[in-house]
């Protein structure tokens, strides 16, 4: 008798599990994971905000002369053959020394230039000025409506801005050799300074020249980076560093944008002191082509390393993630990165697992904020999430996008990892080396 009730038992739950409506009754077999580690690689590439820029000026004088617009084709190139994802751009507005509105005609001159710089995939460091060769600047009056057209423009082109120097007092906007703002008055200054910030989006930097400037006017605005325009020059960078700066600098937060130019040799300019002090202050970019006497000093190698290192440089280490499931069925994935530059990312975006197959995409947003990740630490990356619905195999990727709509989807502003092999310059997307098969 219990044999054959045990019998009838057994089938009875198979019917069961064959009527409609009862899958749930069903026990969800898990996923099966593998684990896999990631050579390392010590290409120069390029990433979105980051590195040696390609250095550009333009003017507008008086006659109309000067301006040369940039060019979109050799922006790209420099991006491509040299790792160039930032150009620096000054813009000389000698034309408005005596005039407060800037034209609608040379207004349209800079538009033009975001739109080069958009198409070329990169993103702009900004400056504006009056001179290049005196202390011929302007009043405040006239330079804080100035800020405000061009803080407009910013704005409208925040997308491809990396950041704004604040420029607009003194010899080259570096707040030294001005006729109209006085060295112990700041409230001048202040008054630019404050213009710039209010005029153009929270999301980009303001960067100022020395650690004193920031110190006295925006001492707790986490947005005011510092441009060092003499890097390693003399004891103190001829004038940036004044008491404790270096202590403070070093002691600032991993995402205060720092980056500049050198611009004179010094016992303290070879590459050993160099690399030191990049990583101490966190430098995320540098021009490559001034001065030629301290980069020269360096050597291929240091050079090289530079353009590795210069802001952040993450590399993948090893992922855990599912590589066989059934339909709708729960897994998770888990990712491990370390960050091998001298800064964190300034800018936070999305960080995503692509499962993709033909047209079909599934993302799986990886919780996290780039601007955390700091020079050294490991990066642990964890989400649960359900498989597609539908059965295929689904080769999986990472994909770190811009935050903003408009270059999501362009591949030169994701973020390419530092590992052999994984880089899609197609879809701008890190392959993982592993597909998910999912099945009923």
């Amino acid at each position: 008798m219990r044999s054959f009730l045990g019998r009838a038992g057994i089938a009875a739950a198979a019917l069961v599990a064959l009527l409609p409506g009862t899958a749930h009754a069903a026990v969800a077999v898990p996923a099966v994971t593998t684990s896999r580690l990631y050579p390392k690689s010590d290409a120069v590439f390029a990433n979105p905000g980051r590195g040696f820029f390609t250095y550009t000026e333009t003017h507008l004088y008086p006659d109309d002369s000067g301006y040369v617009p940039l060019d979109a084709g050799e922006l790209a190139a420099a991006r491509a053959g040299e790792g160039r994802s930032l150009v620096f751009r000054i813009f000389y507005l000698e034309k408005y020394r005596n005039t407060d509105t800037i034209s609608r005609a040379d207004m349209e001159l800079i538009r033009a230039d975001f739109t080069a710089a958009r198409a070329a995939g990169v993103k702009m460091v900004l400056r504006f000025a009056y001179t290049a060769d005196d202390d011929l600047d302007v009043k405040p009056d006239r330079a804080v409506k100035h800020v405000a057209q061009l803080g407009k423009m910013i704005t409208a082109n925040a997308d491809v801005v990396s950041a704004v120097q604040a420029g607009f007092v003194g010899r080259w906007g570096e707040w030294y050799y001005t006729s109209n703002f006085t060295r112990t008055d700041w409230q001048d200054r202040r008054r630019v300074l404050a213009a710039l910030l209010a005029a153009t989006p929270a999301t980009v930097p303001i960067q100022v020249r020395t650690p004193q400037i920031k110190r006295r006017l925006a001492p707790s605005a986490t947005r005011v980076g510092i441009h060092d325009d003499c890097f390693l020059a003399g004891t103190d960078d001829y004038g940036t560093y004044t008491g404790d700066d270096r202590e403070w600098l070093a002691a600032q937060g991993a995402t205060t944008l720092v980056g500049g130019e050198t611009c004179d040799p010094s016992a303290r300019s070879g590459w050993a002191n160099a690399s030191a002090e990049m990583a101490a202050y966190h430098w995320t970019y540098l021009n490559p082509s001034f001065h030629e006497g301290v980069l020269n000093s360096w050597g291929q190698a240091g050079r090289d390393e530079a353009a590795r290192k210069l802001g952040y440089r993450i590399r993948l280490l090893k992922a855990i993630m599912p590589v066989s499931a059934k339909v709708g069925t729960k897994t998770s994935v888990q990712l491990i990165l370390v960050n091998e530059g001298f800064a964190a990312p300034v800018q936070n975006r999305p960080v995503r697992l692509v499962m993709s197959s033909g047209t079909r995409n599934q993302n799986v947003v990886l919780p996290t904020d780039l601007r955390t990740w700091t020079p050294g630490q490991a990066i642990i990356l964890k989400a649960d999430f359900y498989v597609p619905t539908t059965p295929g195999t689904y080769p999986l990727s990472v994909n770190l996008p811009d935050p903003v709509a408009k270059l999501a989807t362009t591949p030169a502003y994701s973020i390419r990892l530092a590992n052999e092999g994984v880089w899609d310059e197609t879809t701008g997307r890190n392959s993982l080396g592993v597909s998910l098969v999912v099945t009923r």
